[in-house]
């Protein structure tokens, strides 16, 4: 019986991952004192959470962080950003 029930089991979790979007992709991207997180769904959107920030008023880590990042993987567009807060190494605002 136990028998049956680790093929069951198994057998539930094979069928569920394969079910499972193969092309979702999560990235983290550092951008000092913390990291932004891009989530590209297997339909093309962009979702970006929390796309960091500076105290330091010289260094714009949008300019010098995120937007290479963004444009080397031929990502031209968010569709979606989510600020989990607004502390200035999550989000830069006040300009």
């Amino acid at each position: 019986m136990q028998y049956i029930a680790v093929i069951v089991i198994g057998l539930v979790f094979y069928l569920a991952v394969q079910k499972l979007p193969q092309n979702l992709k999560i990235s983290f991207i550092d951008v000092g004192q913390g990291d932004a997180t891009l989530i590209t769904t297997p339909n093309h959107k962009s979702i970006l959470i929390d796309g960091g920030g500076s105290t330091n008023d010289s260094y714009d880590v949008g300019e010098s962080v995120l937007l290479p990042y963004l444009l080397n993987h031929y990502i031209k567009r968010i569709d979606v950003m989510v600020i989990s807060h607004f502390d200035t190494d999550h989000v830069r605002t006040g300009y």
